[in-house]
């Protein structure tokens, strides 16, 4: 779209002070505009109060209710306190959850016509209409596929029983051509830029940003940002990821441990962040373990199994 009245602007605020405070806050999406830039968005912030320099052990904050029979994507809503949105693994239809943070069921949201391949991770973050949730079909364990695609709904207002949403498909490839596996997704809270870490059998795992503006016309090539160091050659595959709701922390989860990377306190470039040190942080001992996601605040995370036998714990580590 474009609003030829509107005039672009800056973004004028602080995105990576050392925390944050509740406040009206403004973010720039390119796609609203042409190609000289975008508009402001007027968006609610929660205020968050990250960031967290050490963490908990993990609470049992409840059990994942049916029909979340495999649950591997999850990511907390900013509007709405203590609601998750969160999706199955490959096998359902396209459709995805809000639960609440015991982890029990609130409402279903139905993508009628949509196709679910392979929905791996789930991000939320700005869109033309202000927050919205973005589903990744993004899995491919065989390295044969050729219809990656993300798929786009405004964040809904959680009430209770099944309701069908508008979406958007976002179509996506690699460089080059090239085929990967990916199960993490995430999107930076003011830039409104989707990364996507690839999963990884024998290798460390690499990033790709989506390029701006999203354009459901045209397939979209990756941009591939960095190379990290993990998994490493004692880590078992990169399955989840979540960015804090101050863009100054991201977690990434492998089957057999959880590590954070942080940006430096005076550091600006958000993805600087790729390049710090991995530091492990507490996580629970689950049964292919893949859903991991912060909390609107971003002083506590939360983890997931996809487990498919007994209903599987919500796991909560708070900041100390």
């Amino acid at each position: 779209m474009h609003d030829g009245g509107v005039r672009p602007l800056l973004l004028a605020a602080a995105l990576f002070s050392s925390s944050c405070t509740p406040r009206l806050a403004t973010t720039l999406v390119p796609e609203l505009g042409g190609s000289d830039g975008g508009v402001i968005v007027e968006v609610i912030d929660a205020g968050p109060t990250c960031p967290c320099v050490q963490w908990g052990n993990p609470r049992n904050a409840g059990t994942v209710e049916d029909p979340l029979l495999e649950l591997s994507g999850l990511v907390a809503s900013r509007a709405q306190p203590g609601v998750f949105y969160a999706h199955n693994d490959s096998g359902d239809t396209a459709r995805f959850f809000a639960i609440g943070a015991d982890g029990r069921l609130q409402q279903t949201f139905t993508l009628d016509g949509a196709t679910a391949s392979d929905w791996e991770d789930i991000a939320l973050g700005p869109c033309p209409s202000g927050t919205c949730v973005y589903l990744g079909d993004i899995g491919d364990n065989l390295r044969i596929r050729t219809n990656y695609a993300i798929y786009r709904v405004s964040e809904p207002q959680v009430a209770s029983g099944t309701a069908s949403v508008t979406w958007e498909r976002f179509p996506y490839e690699y460089p080059s051509a090239a085929r990967h596996n990916s199960e993490a997704i995430f999107m930076h809270p003011a830039t409104g830029r989707l990364y996507l870490v690839t999963k990884e059998d024998t290798a460390v795992s690499e990033v790709y940003r989506f390029p701006l503006p999203f354009d459901s016309g045209k397939v979209a090539v990756l941009e591939r940002v960095a190379t990290l160091t993990v998994p490493s050659t004692t880590d078992r595959p990169l399955t989840g990821a979540d960015v804090n709701p101050c863009g100054t922390a991201v977690l990434l989860r492998m089957y057999n441990r959880l590590v954070e990377l942080r940006l430096p306190p005076a550091e600006t470039d958000f993805e600087k962040i790729f390049l710090a040190a991995p530091i492990t942080v507490p996580f629970a001992n689950e049964a292919q373990g893949e859903a991991v996601a912060y909390s609107a605040n971003g002083m506590s995370y939360f983890t997931a199994s996809e487990k498919l036998i007994d209903p599987p714990p919500l796991y909560e580590f708070r900041c100390r």
